[in-house]
């Protein structure tokens, strides 16, 4: 189902805003939500219209408990270009929907809203009609959620594009980043227990403020709400017609809905309610990135200047990012 959701969504034609091909996603997402057995957000209607040619769409997973907070999950559903963008973001919407089903039948104890949001790409990215922006503003005052969780690029497997690094690094093609784990204490054990549950994965958390604002977890940050970003990041295809599903690693796909539905899980059992403030888990991110590259990390970081070879506090993570950010031209 993944694939096949994948495949319908990755439209030659594309999903641009006012391009037929939008119209054609918008639909099939909509018969989608139906099928699996979604309750409309509003109005008994799946879709959100705003401003005459954007529309996001929501459900709700009713949860036995009417006084939990809420989960959000949501990914956006236009693309860059007009081609199949299969990774920038059929495969994410795709496995969101597969989500949804195991979810439907689990009967989880907090309702989860299942949202997919227009206009994430340029030239709407972080303006006043990007998606996201639109439903937190308009549909989201009055509702603190237990956490929000945005799919974005999951799809490829990653390469740093530099070939001794690519090659020499184990498991570099596995590496999947997290962002966000800062905007809850009870997050990085969450994120920490359901990666070790997904063998296959190597996953890299690191603070939002080291990347920015680069998908639909903006307005969220900014409204103070508990949230985690899941993306591969940005790919040698990404934004470009060869980002089709031949380029999707479907069965590490399936290790990342391994890992949402942990997580998912996870985060319908923890007393969110109770510990909402920022904290710096520099710990945790410092083991997951050991775990996560093994044995070459301390040879990268002797080639990126330092002399110790390993890191130690919130002030070496800062000079390897700023290193790696600058080699990168990020």
């Amino acid at each position: 189902m993944i694939r096949r959701d994948t495949e319908k969504l990755s439209l030659q034609q594309g999903r641009r805003v006012s391009q037929p091909g939008h119209e054609i996603a918008l639909q099939y997402l909509k018969k989608r939500m139906e099928e699996i057995g979604l309750i409309p957000f509003r109005n008994n209607n799946f879709c959100l219209p705003y401003k005459d040619q954007f529309t996001n769409l929501a459900g709700i997973i009713p949860g036995r408990d009417s006084s939990a907070l809420p989960v959000l999950i949501g990914a956006h559903y236009d693309s860059a270009i007009d081609a199949p963008c299969s990774d920038d973001n059929a495969i994410s919407v795709a496995l969101i929907l597969s989500i949804s089903e195991t979810l439907m039948k689990k009967s989880p104890e907090r309702s989860t809203i299942v949202a997919f949001f227009d206009a994430e790409e340029k030239p709407y990215f972080l303006t006043e009609n990007m998606g996201s922006t639109r439903f937190c503003n308009d549909h989201c005052n009055g509702i603190d959620f237990a956490c929000v969780v945005i799919l974005d690029m999951i799809g490829h497997d990653f390469q740093v594009g530099i070939p001794p690094v690519d090659f020499f690094i184990p498991g570099i093609k596995q590496l999947l980043f997290i962002l966000g784990s800062e905007s809850h204490l009870q997050l990085p054990a969450i994120v920490k227990h359901a990666s070790s549950k997904a063998k296959g994965l190597r996953i890299i958390p690191t603070l939002t403020r080291y990347i920015g604002d680069r998908s639909d977890y903006h307005a969220f940050r900014k409204a103070g709400q508990p949230y985690l970003f899941i993306s591969k990041g940005w790919g040698k295809h990404s934004h470009k017609p060869e980002d089709t599903v031949d380029w999707i690693n479907f069965s590490r796909v399936e290790l990342i809905r391994s890992m949402l539905l942990e997580m998912l899980e996870l985060l319908d059992k923890a007393s969110l309610e109770k510990n909402r403030a920022l904290q710096d888990p520099f710990l945790y991110e410092i083991r997951m990135m050991r775990k996560a590259i093994g044995w070459p990390l301390p040879l990268i970081l002797g080639c990126l200047g330092f002399y110790r070879f390993t890191l130690r506090s919130r002030k070496d993570i800062d000079s390897l990012m700023g290193k790696v950010l600058k080699l990168a031209k990020f």
